[in-house]
């Protein structure tokens, strides 16, 4: 083999006289293969000239086409097939133009990253003190505070810290100070295929402030999304999580002063498969955190022997959607590690968590108006890359960052939309038209192009084939190689979230 790239490379080499012979009757092969070649690409060439000839058209000269002198020429050769293959693949990405414009940026080929860290933390605060200046002219005339306190939980423990943490906060007796208590979209322990004992981050968004340390009850009421609340059909509007859990706090009349927060559970499971784990992200239901009051759980006994229900009621909040994943396709594409620095598009906001407190900035919306804020996932499916800018990063490898235990450890960010829910208000009316504004005039991008938006619920009835075709279609030498469903082969297929199943 060393003798082989030497020749190659147009260097000498020296063969035994086996080796030489060898080498003689594979060149000799070689040859003939490329006169056969040769050959019929001449028959074809004469063919195609008289049938352009006979049409009265010109005939275009032949272009040659040479081989590769060398190694480095077949790795040049080698180097622009890849790039090309890289922009096929590319193309499959969605670059959200539809949702912001990017001007001449391109989603698969941003600025190069700096690596050096003192460098790259100097960058990103120049770009987020120039984001704030920006933002100030369009900021509410009475800007709220917040802040954000994480800790460090499993997935079997979680409900059970999340009251521990208000509690030794001491916003256990002050809901009306907490914007929201949600999970953190975030995915650690990779080895681990289920949540729970896997580590996971909670956050608190809240006014800033230090409190004593309170022992208040702390009520949690949820639904789930695979229960049927919402009596809908296939062509109507398709259900939210804020839908169902606003049906509740209208009938039990809760305050926004009265909640710690609305939150969509979020889960993150693995399966392993030959190329390795696929991870898939599902939304389980929503919870309301709550002071324990006893009319929530009367309004949800009533519920559940009403339903399904129409839930056509006007919402007693306004609920915000905006588009984070949107935005992270161009300035933190990468799955397992941070934003990119310098930011392809600097003018807009570099993590979910900037992208939050710049919606309460401009619109101005105070923590006892807010029934909950979050950071989360609205459909279920898989996880994947956003755009091939990441692609370097995962042929090195996932690193391990500094995590709210002090451990570092690797991570895979989830986040897809932050989602808010507050008491409406004039006032807030004024402060998404400046949001409005704000998106038109310096983002360039319709984040809230989500908020008010319930698809129509579409779904398949097709029957899968018999249970023996698909045995059959197993074996087929020429077919997809596919193995049969064995469980739920005659459920109906959901109507979505909340929804029920297709009726017969």
């Amino acid at each position: 083999m060393i003798n082989v790239i030497r020749r190659l490379m147009g260097k000498p080499v020296k063969l035994s006289p086996k080796q030489e012979a060898k080498m003689a009757r594979m060149y000799a092969r070689a040859d003939e293969q490329a006169a056969k070649q040769q050959a019929e690409m001449r028959k074809n060439r004469a063919e195609y000239e008289a049938f352009m000839a006979s049409q009265g058209l010109p005939v275009p000269d032949a272009q040659p086409v040479t081989a590769p002198a060398n190694l480095r020429e077949a790795a040049g050769m080698f180097k622009q097939s890849f790039e090309g293959f890289k922009d096929a693949i590319g193309e499959s990405f969605d670059d959200r133009r539809d949702v912001l414009d990017p001007g001449e940026a391109q989603l698969n080929k941003p600025i190069a990253e700096v690596e050096d860290p003192a460098e790259r933390g100097r960058i990103a605060t120049a770009e987020r003190e120039e984001r704030d200046r920006a933002r100030s002219v369009y900021a509410s005339p009475h800007r709220p505070a917040v802040v954000f306190t994480r800790f460090a939980t499993t997935g079997r423990e979680q409900f059970t810290d999340v009251v521990s943490a208000l509690r030794e906060s001491g916003l256990a007796a002050h809901p009306e100070r907490v914007y929201g208590v949600y999970r953190v979209p975030d995915r650690f322990d990779h080895n681990r295929n289920n949540e729970g004992g896997a580590y996971l981050e909670w956050e608190i968004a809240h006014e800033p402030g230090a409190l004593a340390p309170a022992a208040g009850e702390i009520l949690t009421t949820g639904f789930k999304r695979s229960d049927h609340w919402a009596a809908r059909e296939r062509g109507e509007a398709s259900v939210l999580d804020e839908d169902v859990v606003g049906a509740l706090i209208t009938r039990a009349r809760v305050r926004p002063e009265d909640c710690y927060g609305l939150h969509r559970l979020l889960t993150a499971r693995a399966r392993d498969g030959e190329d390795g784990k696929s991870w898939s992200a599902q939304i389980e239901g929503v919870l309301l955190l709550s002071r324990p009051l006893a009319a929530i759980g009367t309004a949800q006994a009533e519920m559940t022997a009403q339903a399904p229900l129409r839930l056509d009621e006007p919402l007693p909040y306004h609920v915000e959607i905006l588009d984070w994943e949107a935005v992270a396709a161009w300035v933190s594409p990468h799955r397992y590690g941070p934003q990119r620095v310098p930011s392809p598009l600097p003018h807009l906001p570099s993590t979910w968590q900037e992208l939050l407190f710049a919606y309460i900035d401009v619109v101005g919306v105070h923590s006892a108006d807010c029934y909950g804020v979050q950071v989360t996932r609205t459909a279920d499916r898989s996880i994947a890359d956003l755009s091939l800018a990441s692609f370097n990063k995962n042929l090195r490898g996932k690193g391990k960052f500094p995590c709210s235990d002090g451990e570092e450890r690797a991570v895979m960010h989830l986040a897809e939309h932050v989602v808010l829910a507050y008491r409406d208000s004039a006032d807030y009316e004024a402060g998404r038209a400046r949001w409005r504004a704000y998106q038109l005039e310096v983002l360039h991008a319709r984040l809230d192009h989500l908020t008010g938006v319930r698809p129509p619920i579409e779904v398949s009835d097709h029957r899968p084939p018999s249970f023996l075709g698909e045995v059959f279609e197993m074996f087929d030498p020429f077919g997809q190689p596919s193995f049969p469903q064995i469980f739920n082969r005659n459920a109906r297929p959901s109507l979505g979230p909340y929804c029920g199943e297709l009726e017969d």
